[in-house]
């Protein structure tokens, strides 16, 4: 049987050049691939203070299709900077304006899929308890269990929580702590979904040329690229056979570059800047292993992505490091440990043939795949609607 689901996403891209919550576009459209129907409805909240975004505001509702999925976006000023109650009285009215539209365009969708508790999550037990239809919360934001102290927020968040047919986290340790802040054993772990552009792919020819360690991130403090150079340098600044590549742009990219010629190692280290996702592929397939030396990740979408094509990892034990290194995958190091990361990074090295590359990208499918996810959250969709 054909499903009818409707995505609330906490934020979501603007258009076609935004990549903000583009993941969610890429859900959306594993399920209409598979047959199933789905829509979405997005409201930006612009907080009253925020004059560039409020310069950009689009008045009235937008609807397009995209991917095949019907999108409905709204615009809404939120005026109220210290009173969320007063805020989020304002979004869901936007949400309840955009979902009755919908019903009258496409129909009553069998289950809302709210992605955030803050504020999808608490904004679709209202419509569900509204419209009468049952509803599921992903959280992605490790961030959300601190709102949680907030008592408007709190409140509703866990008045949501229970009222929800299933609720998903996007890491193990993730759903743990959940059920741990939330005084609840309801959370579950669900992988993410593979991004469909490594999803047919092949297993990538290990390069030739220098051993390669490679990097992709928004190179922001939080990913630690800064250890990751200082750990290169200390382990093989000597080594004119190991190069690092970091791809990646945005404001910190030029003090990172400076800290490689501070410790002589310009001309080790190739800085590609930020890579099109249409070539990002490629990018990953330049490297021989995939390092993310990040304080938090939640799932690490990158993690996934560098062993679609056949690389071993060294992670931070971040819940994304925990859930996606293994003995078969690669190594995991402790946060913010720079002599961790550069022995890491050495061990690696030295035993990178027993490293099978199929093995790593057929893990990599089975885990967070397309069948894979589209099969697990199917299994929540029909649970929701008996």
């Amino acid at each position: 049987m054909n499903l009818h689901v409707l995505f609330v996403p906490a934020w979501y891209p603007g258009d076609a050049n935004d990549f903000s919550g583009s993941f969610f576009i890429e859900q959306a459209a594993a399920l209409v691939q598979t047959g199933h129907q789905v829509g979405v409805v997005s409201v930006k909240g612009i907080p009253v203070y925020a004059r560039d975004q409020l310069r950009g505001r689009i008045s009235g509702i937008r609807y397009s299709i995209e991917a095949g999925i019907a999108t409905y976006r709204l615009d809404r000023v939120l005026p109220f900077p210290k009173v969320p109650g007063a805020n989020q009285r304002i979004l869901l009215r936007a949400w309840r304006t955009l979902l009755t539209r919908y019903i009258q365009e496409h129909g009553r969708p069998d289950v809302l899929h709210a992605h955030a508790m803050f504020p999808a999550g608490i904004v679709g037990h209202v419509l569900s308890s509204e419209f009468r239809i049952p509803f599921i919360v992903t959280e992605h934001r490790p961030s959300s269990m601190q709102r949680l102290a907030e008592s408007w927020n709190g409140r509703h968040a866990r008045s949501a929580a229970l009222a929800a047919s299933s609720l998903v986290a996007v890491a193990r340790d993730f759903a743990t702590e959940l059920n741990d802040a939330y005084g609840i054993e309801k959370w579950q772990y669900v992988p993410g979904l593979l991004s469909p552009q490594f999803q047919e792919i092949p297993t990538r020819v290990t390069p030739a040329g220098p051993f390669t360690f490679g990097h992709v991130s928004h190179l922001d403090p939080g990913k630690r690229v800064d250890m990751l150079i200082q750990a290169f340098a200390d382990r093989f600044a000597d080594d004119p056979g190991v190069r690092l590549r970091i791809a990646g742009g945005g404001p910190h990219k030029a003090e990172l570059m400076e800290l490689a010629v501070q410790r002589g190692i310009a001309s080790q280290v190739d800085f590609v800047g930020a890579v099109p996702r249409a070539e990002i592929v490629d990018e990953f397939s330049e490297s021989h292993v995939f390092v993310l030396p990040s304080v938090a990740e939640a799932f690490g979408t990158v993690l996934w992505e560098a062993m679609a094509c056949g690389l071993p990892l060294v992670s931070t034990k971040t819940w994304a490091g925990r859930n996606a290194v293994s003995a078969q995958t690669g190594l995991l190091t402790d946060i913010d440990s720079r002599v961790d990361l550069g022995a890491a990074m050495a061990r690696i090295r030295e035993s990178f043939e027993r490293y099978d590359p199929q093995a790593i990208r057929a893990h990599c499918v089975e885990h967070c795949g397309r069948d894979a996810f589209v099969g697990l959250y199917e299994g929540l969709y029909r649970n929701a609607m008996t």
